[in-house]
């Protein structure tokens, strides 16, 4: 289309370049909230300051396993910015907590890939030129949270949860450093109805995380509805499936029952078939949904606005069809979920075996035997 077509359809061309899309965004964001002057100013300068560096090295050095854009990982920090400053006492720490977002935002959706760990490259970088907030020499920067004005290691807020053999292992999140961490930002998302999705390859614990997280939210604010996609998913089958959970309200408004707030937990999210102009008809019905808030109803060709609803999704990007539509893409926090490390491993089978032994009248000895078990497993395995 040439500039004259383009104007009388009232198109508005707007470039990227040098960050106009994000910046705009940022302005807007900052704008539209309640702080106080002098932390929208320092909210400002802070994105200034990092976003344009952090972006362009992301750019210039990383292997992302699904297609990002710039505004994608600020729009995640925007969410949990708004998530988390909700005290006057954090803005007297303002930047800790903007590092802290920050990172989460645009590093999580790094790992290792070729050989080459770029979420230890991206946090071996920030430590060496991002000096401002000093971070100790110990671990990566994705490895630290902010609690009272000052760094803390995730590990120090894991906690022990008891476990009865009686209890199918299935239904049972044991938590480690890394996926206290991802949940507590999963968490503060959830709040902003911001769309999650966790990459990684098969077994690295993604469903479970998901799973973990919704059986614990409040079930008189959320509720959650899973869903499977395979290849035989298409987009009536899926709008289907969505329209099951919800009711109808007022007019053309269709929502969960009461005033809950429907997470759709949407797993194996690239499996459908790609059809023959390269789409898959659900992913499309997704992005309809997440852009305009409504469908079609396929019999009477009447619009339904669909309220109180937002997506956690997961995704193998080494299978189906690799990836989604960027504009579907662009709206998530994405989170790159790596294969547990053998503490963590440890952690959560010295939680289920010691469950099962020291509920159960084993003598001490037999008891005293499982640690050993335990790494002569994970032993047996790492050569296998």
């Amino acid at each position: 289309a040439t500039p004259a077509t383009a104007t009388r359809a009232g198109i508005v061309c707007m470039s990227d370049v040098e960050g106009v899309q994000w910046r705009s965004y940022i302005k807007s964001w900052i704008a539209k909230q309640e702080y106080p002057d002098n932390v929208k100013e320092q909210l400002e300068k802070m994105f200034e300051r990092y976003g344009n560096e952090a972006l362009f090295w992301m750019l210039k050095n990383a292997k992302i396993l699904v297609p990002m854009v710039d505004i994608n990982m600020l729009m995640a920090c925007c969410s949990l910015l708004e998530a988390l400053l909700n005290s006057e006492s954090k803005y007297e720490v303002l930047e800790y907590w903007f590092i802290f977002c920050f990172t989460a935002a645009v590093g999580f959706c790094l790992c290792e890939v070729d050989g080459i760990d770029y979420r230890k490259n991206f946090s071996n970088w920030w430590k060496n030129e991002m000096k401002t907030i000093k971070y100790p020499s110990k671990g990566t920067i994705f490895e630290y949270f902010v609690k009272d004005s000052k760094l803390e290691e995730w590990a120090t807020a894991v906690e022990e949860i008891p476990y009865s053999s009686d209890t199918p292992m299935g239904e049972v999140t044991v938590p480690t450093s890394e996926t206290v961490a991802m949940t507590f930002i999963m968490r503060s998302l959830i709040d902003m109805n911001h769309p999650i999705m966790l990459i990684g390859l098969a077994g690295c614990g993604k469903t479970q995380s998901c799973l973990g997280l919704l059986r614990q939210l409040p079930t008189d604010t959320y509720m959650f509805y899973p869903m499977n996609m395979s290849y035989y998913t298409d987009s009536t089958l899926l709008q289907t499936m969505m329209e099951n959970p919800l009711e109808k309200k007022a007019g053309k408004l269709y929502a969960p029952p009461g005033k809950l707030q429907l997470i759709y937990f949407i797993d194996d999210l690239n499996m459908p078939a790609l059809d023959k102009y390269n789409t898959q008809s659900a992913i499309e019905l997704m992005k309809e949904k997440q852009d305009y808030s409504h469908w079609w109803d396929r019999a009477k060709i009447t619009v339904k606005d669909i309220g109180n609803t937002s997506y956690m999704t997961c995704m193998n990007p080494t299978a189906g069809s690799f990836v989604v539509n960027q504009r579907l893409q662009r709206h998530f926090w994405t989170c790159a979920v790596p294969f547990p490390e053998q503490a963590a491993l440890h952690t959560i089978y010295a939680t289920f075996m010691k469950g099962h032994f020291e509920r159960l009248p084993f003598k001490p000895h037999v008891q005293e035997a499982v640690s050993g078990v335990i790494k002569a497993a994970l032993s047996l395995h790492s050569l296998v």
